[in-house]
């Protein structure tokens, strides 16, 4: 195995010590264990359809939940090993600035699917709840765009709080994008002021730079909704490939 490679490994189980280490995995089992908590508080105050709403309030809130602790630890890292310089340890190895960046990425994105993956685990103890599976294999990849989202964003900016800061507003757009670009149109996109155009148009455009985060694993698969799976996984693959462009133009413009 060549040189490089291996410092890519290493950095990548590095990463994984480091996530170990700031409690990244209890972070996230506390998390699960509090939207289970809050779960069967609303099965027992539901009258109907009893299950159905606690798998449901369970996504809801195990989905925000990991996505948030994922987000802070990565940009927190990564903006630690910026400020204190121990990048310049990594790229004093045979070891490029975009390999450093792979090194993170793969540490940081296999501590998504697993922080993922352990959220999906809960729900198969529902054995009536459809769609468990594909379910927890699409939250595993939006965690992973999520992940990446949260690396670039720490490398671009270099300050935890902006960081955090863009970084929930970006996702919080990208969850509610479809929302807005149906609500600007019945606004008014077509028919009404030049002004209302320009917004329509500018949500719009807005819209196709992110992905479609309220496709990946959407609620209503845990309700016997339609599934439909592949799209999601093709467009995180799309967008994971886009930030890894974007993170190799801004580390080539950077100063370190």
């Amino acid at each position: 195995m060549p040189s490089s490679s291996r410092a890519v490994l290493g950095l990548a189980r590095l990463t994984l010590l480091e996530a170990r280490r700031t409690a990244v995995g209890k972070a996230a089992l506390a998390a699960i264990a509090i939207a289970i908590s809050l779960a069967l508080f609303v099965d027992r105050i539901v009258l109907t359809d009893q299950e159905r709403a606690t798998v449901v309030t369970y996504a809801v809130i195990v989905r925000l939940a990991i996505v948030l602790i994922l987000g802070q630890a990565i940009i927190a890292n990564t903006v630690r090993d910026l400020n204190e310089r121990i990048i310049d340890n990594f790229l004093a190895l045979p070891l490029t600035r975009m390999q450093y960046a792979l090194g993170k990425w793969s540490g940081w994105a296999l501590v998504a699917v697993l922080c993922a993956l352990s959220a999906g685990l809960p729900l198969f103890g529902f054995s009536s709840t459809p769609g468990r599976l594909p379910w927890t294999l699409s939250f595993a990849a939006e965690a992973v765009v999520v992940a990446s989202l949260a690396l670039l964003l720490a490398l671009a900016l270099g300050r935890i709080v902006t960081a955090v800061f863009a970084f929930c507003c970006l996702y919080l757009f990208a969850r509610v994008s479809s929302m807005l670009v149906l609500l600007s149109a019945n606004m008014g996109a077509t028919h009404g002021s030049l002004l209302d155009r320009f917004d329509a148009r500018y949500v719009e455009f807005a819209g196709y730079l992110l992905p479609r985060m309220d496709r990946f694993a959407d609620t209503a698969w845990l309700s016997g909704g339609p599934i439909r799976f592949g799209p999601d996984l093709l467009q995180g693959a799309i967008y994971v490939v886009l930030l890894g462009a974007v993170a190799h133009i801004e580390l080539r413009r950077k100063q370190f």
